[in-house]
Order: structure tokens, then C-alpha cells, then sequence
């Protein structure tokens, strides 16, 4: 069940944040194109024993024809155990994925490519977390018996280690995908997307799954007042690799993004994303259906670059690292 001091807590580290607004230029931009209302943050589960299977990124209507660079940082903490009769796992780890994309539109075609390459370590963010659960009354879980900034990342099945990882830096899975406008108007798209994951990660560092992955899924966005938008997505992906964690060979996956235009140039945005098991024949609750919740915000300029930050909380408790902080900017 979804705890009101978790939402409490999100919507908290939401104003830390994203306090920035007063910062940006006080009149409205003279180009949204780039990242329209509404748009989803790009964040998606940093799960680290899926992190290698495929899940597209939410991926937002371009409202003009041209080319975008996205850079983004995702900070997540994660401390979990969990035992069952032929499996068990320990998650204590920091990581630190950044992640570069290249966005364009061609007509009625989009096309994007990405890449992560992402840091596991211990980490230094255990004592603020500790320190953010006892101001909002949250679960610790295993945490008190965990040294503060120790590195584990295990997991063991039917008496065999499948996952061992060590701390340090790899590169992640390319992206390639495409999406073409099935319909058009002045409030709103919808478009259908096809994408492939290529093996370029590294299965012992938990990047990738050493197979080609493959999805496809439809996007929407709908204007529902001059000042809000929603955007989503559903899709399902197609698993080719099945490393380090056994995987099933579909999963499926959707998010929901509500975009509200506060000031000319910043946007309030809450998003729920939200995937099905990815890992084959596990009954451990860290490997099951996971539901996240990212509250933040997106600061636009007038040039057209963007910012945009967030705090994102396992609201499925324990299927998902502890919190995840989202910062992105967006360069046209």
C-alpha cells in the first residue's frame, strides 16, 4: 500500500530541488518546441539487478522538425535483502548513471539513440537518507544493521552465484529507435515506436544482458488546458539476453506524466512509471512488478534549453532502489 509519508517525503525533495524557478527568465520562452508541456522526465527503474534488461525511456512529443541533445543524471540509493527458499539477494549501493541521448524529427518520423554509463560504489548518501527517513517517519528497513557507505551487490540461486558485481564504471546497452505520428492535432499525438537494445554493456557490471533486446509501444500526449497536458506510454519489450539474473523473455511497461505550467518557464510535473517482473521464476519481492513515483519540476529558456530535476520513490515498496534523484537538460 502506498505510504502518505513517502509522497510526503518525494514532494519534499520535489521543492528542494526544483526551487530554482525564480532563476529562470521571467518572460514566457520564445521556443517550447523542444520540450513541450507536459513532456515525462526521463527516468526509468535503476533496479541494478535489471538494471540490464531493455526498458525504453518515456519519450515526448517533438513539436518541431530538428535535432535535440539530452543529458541526464540519475543519483540512486538502494540498501535490500531478501531470502527464499532457493534464492537470495543483498542490494547496498550508490549509483551514478549518466546518460546521453540524441533526439531528432524528420517529417512525421522521430528518431532517438542513447547511451548510459553508469558508477556503482558505496556511495555517500546513506547518512542524508537515514537522516530524510527519520524526518518523515519513513521505513528503514535493513539499513540499521548496515555499515554506513558499504558496497554489496549479490545474488545467489538453487546454491549458485549469479551476481557478484564489483563497484566501478561501465558503459550501458545503445539504444536505437524510431516512432512515426499515427495521428495529429492541435491537442494533442499519438505516435507508435519501435526500439532495439544492442549488447554493448557489460553483464558482470549490470549494464547489460548480453542479448539484443527489442520493443515496441505507442506514446500519446493530450493539451488539457492551456496550461496542462498529460503525456503516456505502453508498450512491451522482447528480452534476447538472459544474464547475470534469469530473465522471461516479455515484459511490458507504461508511464503517465502530468505537466502544469506554474510560470512561463516552469513546469510542475508528477509521473508514475511502472514495469511488469522482468526476472524469470523469482518470488523475491525486490525482482517483481515495480511502480515508481517522480515528483519534480522543468525550468525552460527562452533559447531553448531546459532543466529539469525530480525525486523519484519506490511507492511499490522494496521492488526498486529507496529513492532515485532525477537532473536533465535538454539542448536544441
Amino acid at each position: 500500500m502506498i505510504g502518505s509519508s513517502r509522497v510526503r517525503a518525494a514532494f519534499g525533495a520535489m521543492l528542494v530541488l526544483s526551487g530554482a524557478p525564480a532563476l529562470a527568465d521571467s518572460a514566457p520562452p520564445a521556443s517550447f518546441a523542444a520540450v513541450p508541456v507536459g513532456a515525462p522526465l526521463v527516468v526509468r527503474d535503476q533496479n541494478p539487478l535489471i538494471r540490464g534488461a531493455y526498458l525504453p525511456l518515456p519519450v515526448a512529443p517533438f513539436d518541431a522538425d530538428g535535432w535535440s541533445v539530452q543529458a541526464t543524471l540519475n543519483w540512486s540509493n538502494t540498501v535490500n535483502a531478501g531470502l527464499r527458499a532457493n534464492e537470495s539477494f543483498l542490494v547496498d549501493a550508490e549509483s551514478l548513471e549518466l546518460g546521453l541521448v540524441l533526439l531528432g524529427r524528420v517529417g512525421e518520423w522521430r528518431v532517438r539513440a542513447g547511451v548510459p554509463v553508469t558508477y556503482r560504489d558505496a556511495g555517500v548518501l546513506d547518512g542524508f537518507i537515514d537522516g530524510w527517513h527519520d524526518l518523515f517517519g519513513l521505513p528503514e528497513g535493513i539499513r540499521p544493521q548496515r555499515p554506513k557507505d558499504a558496497y554489496a551487490v549479490f545474488y545467489e540461486r538453487l546454491g549458485t552465484v549469479e551476481v557478484d558485481a564489483p563497484s566501478g564504471t561501465a558503459l550501458g546497452d545503445v539504444q536505437l529507435e524510431a516512432g512515426r505520428v499515427l495521428r495529429a492535432s492541435e491537442r494533442g499525438e499519438l505516435s507508435a515506436w519501435v526500439g532495439v537494445e544492442l549488447p554493448t554493456g557489460r553483464r558482470s557490471r549490470l549494464t547489460g544482458n548480453g542479448g539484443v533486446d527489442a520493443s515496441a509501444w505507442l506514446a500519446g500526449r493530450r493539451q488539457l488546458s492551456p496550461l496542462v497536458a498529460v503525456t503516456g506510454q505502453i508498450g512491451a519489450v522482447a528480452l534476447g539476453g538472459d544474464e547475470p539474473v534469469p530473465l522471461r523473455s516479455t515484459g511490458a511497461f507504461g508511464t503517465v506524466t502530468l505537466g502544469w505550467q506554474v510560470l512561463p518557464s516552469f513546469e510542475a510535473i508528477a509521473q508514475l512509471d511502472a514495469h511488469s517482473a522482468l526476472a524469470d521464476d523469482s518470488s523475491l519481492r525486490f525482482l517483481q512488478a515495480a511502480t515508481l513515483l517522480t515528483l519534480g519540476g522543468r525550468i525552460r529558456a527562452a533559447s531553448g534549453w531546459s532543466f529539469e530535476a525530480g525525486v523519484t520513490e519506490d511507492i511499490a515498496v522494496d521492488r526498486s532502489p529507496d529513492v532515485t534523484f532525477h537532473f536533465g537538460l535538454t539542448f536544441r
